[in-house]
């Protein structure tokens, strides 16, 4: 009697399973009469139903893999640095005094702020240092790092 009920609920169980793959095999995404990409309500959508205008072959809204080694330069790019202040001096040569003001961006993400001053053009070594002093103790911040190039 023990063996007849073990065999019994087994083959229940086997009916179960079966009748519930069979299910899921005829199951078909409804069908939706709205102008959109459909793989927003349902991935599986365009393997059922035909393809139409908002297609796209691919992942839908183009999710990547979550490795980081497959990740592109694109994936970390950030830019170093912001331009705040530009301001150009002429001089009595054939040169210029430049001034630019930037914020830099450190890797721990802390801000600093740079004030650059340099002469620019075919006589730029007559250009004397002091007056390049001069022009960056008037106009850089008051916190800036002054560099001269």
């Amino acid at each position: 009697m023990n063996q007849i009920t073990k065999s019994l609920i087994t083959l229940l169980a086997g009916a179960g399973i079966f009748m519930s793959a069979q299910a899921a095999a005829e199951y078909r995404p409804d069908y939706c009469p709205r102008s959109h990409d459909h793989r927003s309500h349902n991935t599986n959508y365009y393997d059922y139903y035909e393809q139409d205008d908002y297609y796209r072959a691919g992942d839908y809204r183009g999710r990547r893999s979550d490795n980081r080694y497959d990740r592109g330069y694109d994936d970390y790019y950030r830019p170093r640095s912001k331009v705040v202040h530009r301001q150009t001096y002429r001089t009595q040569y054939r040169a210029r005094i430049v001034l630019v003001e930037e914020i830099y961006w450190t890797r721990s993400g802390r801000k600093q702020l740079v004030c650059s001053v340099l002469a620019k053009g075919r006589e730029a070594y007559y250009v004397p240092q002091r007056r390049m002093r001069r022009i960056a103790n008037r106009d850089c911040s008051r916190n800036a790092r002054i560099q001269f190039l």
